[in-house]
């Protein structure tokens, strides 16, 4: 059966995402093999999660969550070989116990910095071109540019009887720098499933449905469903939480796509405020909607500020930096925990209406994006960080130990954790959610 060009994309674009992928045959482990010797094989797609691992472990593949429903591996393992193409971070997706599909970045600026010159980018697409019109042996269609993703992006498709490979790319053209080039690969599905997907019928996820994710056991009430998104070495905490929030929902949007619309950076992060107004543009072409339901502005920030120095003063204790020349966003990287504590519980109307918020959305199936800053007070299971802005998820809370349950970008082992509410709510900048309008 051959695929047309945007029968394949749908195919791909509403199966789970993953990343990119090149892997050793089995046998000798010093052997490099081409991509063309895994992801042309029908035996892959039929690999359970456990032989997969078994076979492919030792290039450094992981579990993104204990669900084992993707494993990831990081770009620049020496093992990893497609003959001279480069490729970066791979994931391999899991549905029904095995592979659905295979995603590399063969190029994000995240990972691996700007592209300014369109030569060079165009020869990284012309490279991948030949190697896949190679693996697959067929001629590859160019697929009209696709304006339905949360970025527009071009692509061409190669479709075998077998697999379906798909080679999207983004770009800024004046001034140019390229923004993504990313391989999809997946075995062909029957037809009936991608007439399903292209005529729209295919069950959305609706606001009524979303109480039934959540879990009530051993005191603890939370979502469940939610994928995980490792966001890598990146600072992309932001875009990584936001892709996770958009896979509950059942939209594929891969977290470089979100990256281009924030301008995010791989050091640098992304602004919050960036990336909220970022959404706001995109949302309504998906029926959804962002809504802030606990955020602190500049102003609060500042009260905050002169609060703590007045209880800090008669503690004898350090005071932080006040004044129209100072960024009082900053005092966060300086606060005391113990006279943070005491001055943002001072008034327990903050910390009810955190914990009324927390409890209203999760009851509703709706998970929430929290910026916090890091390091202030001792959580559980944290990869090291001195103090510094983050975004991760809250996923739920128990009321008779008083914590909240939340989750983070950091793969395996981060997808459940419970903290303190008022550790947590002391460390809090702001809570939003993204969610269904119907």
């Amino acid at each position: 059966m051959k695929l047309n060009t945007l029968s394949l994309f749908f195919t791909l674009a509403f199966l789970p995402f993953a990343l990119p992928f090149a892997v050793q045959a089995q046998g000798d482990q010093d052997e490099r093999a081409t991509l063309g010797t895994i992801l042309s094989s029908p035996e892959f797609w039929k690999l359970s999660q456990d032989a997969f691992m078994d076979r492919y472990d030792h290039l450094g593949f992981r579990w993104t969550s204990d669900t084992k429903d993707s494993a990831r591996i990081s770009g620049g393992v020496e093992k990893l070989s497609v003959e001279e193409g480069e490729i970066g971070e791979t994931i391999v997706t899991f549905a029904d116990g095995v592979p659905k599909q295979v995603q590399l970045s063969i190029y994000n600026r995240g990972d691996d910095g700007l592209i300014s010159n369109a030569e060079k980018f165009n020869e990284k697409l012309q490279t991948w071109n030949k190697i896949i019109s190679d693996i697959s042996n067929v001629k590859p269609e160019r697929r009209s540019r696709n304006n339905k993703s949360a970025v527009k992006t071009s692509g061409v498709v190669w479709s075998t009887p077998d697999v379906a490979y798909l080679l999207e790319y983004s770009a800024r053209k004046r001034p140019f720098h390229g923004e993504f080039i990313r391989l999809r690969v997946a075995p062909v599905v029957k037809k009936s499933f991608m007439e399903e997907r292209l005529s729209g019928s295919e069950k959305r996820v609706k606001k009524s449905d979303l109480p039934a994710n959540v879990v009530r056991e051993d005191g603890d009430v939370y979502i469940k469903g939610i994928p995980m998104v490792d966001q890598g070495q990146k600072g992309y905490c932001v875009v990584a939480a936001t892709a996770r929030m958009f896979g509950y929902y059942g939209l594929q949007v891969d977290q470089h796509e979100i990256a281009q619309m924030a301008g995010s950076s791989a050091s640098g992060g992304t602004n919050t405020d960036a990336m909220i107004d970022a959404l706001k543009s995109i949302v309504g072409r998906f029926k959804m909607r962002i809504k802030t339901h606990n955020a602190m502005d500049y102003k609060d920030m500042s009260d905050l500020s002169e609060d703590y120095n007045r209880i800090a003063k008669r503690a004898d204790a350090k005071e932080v930096p006040t004044g129209s020349s100072v960024n009082h966003w900053h005092n966060f990287d300086y606060f005391d925990p113990e006279i943070l504590k005491t001055t943002r519980l001072r008034s327990r109307s903050g910390i009810k209406k955190f914990d009324a918020e927390i409890m209203r959305s999760i009851n509703a199936g709706i998970p929430l994006l929290w910026t916090v800053t890091l390091g202030i007070y001792k959580e559980p299971v944290r990869i090291d960080q001195s103090r510094g802005g983050h975004m991760r998820m809250i996923i739920g809370y128990n009321t008779a130990k008083k914590e909240i349950i939340f989750s983070d970008t950091w793969g395996a082992g981060h997808e459940k954790k419970h903290w303190g509410i008022e550790e947590a709510y002391c460390s809090t900048k702001g809570i939003y959610s993204i969610q269904p309008t119907m």
